[in-house]
């Protein structure tokens, strides 16, 4: 299934897009999608949004819906057309 990431702050410098899609198996997690971000982009973009912990504390990740914004953990599942918004803790 495929996922939409919006990317905000240092992380568009890191893969040289706003919007990015990944596909990621069913019943996969924030943290399936960051890992395959990594993959597409390079290490250096999985290391900007989790580390040992999970999800790095000057990060957050949303899920975006045309009702309401969620906030997500590193093992909250993802659906298939989800958008995801990775952006730093302000």
């Amino acid at each position: 299934m495929n996922v939409t990431v919006k990317l905000f702050g240092p992380l568009v410098a890191r893969t040289g897009t706003r919007d990015a899609r990944v596909a990621v198996p069913e019943e996969a997690t924030v943290e399936d999608v960051v890992n395959q971000l990594g993959e597409k982009y390079g290490p250096q973009v999985s290391a900007g949004i989790v580390d040992g912990l999970g999800i790095r504390s000057d990060t957050r990740i949303l899920r975006e819906s045309e009702r309401e914004v969620e906030p997500l953990s590193a093992h909250s599942p993802v659906e298939a057309g989800d958008t995801v918004c990775v952006q730093p803790n302000a």
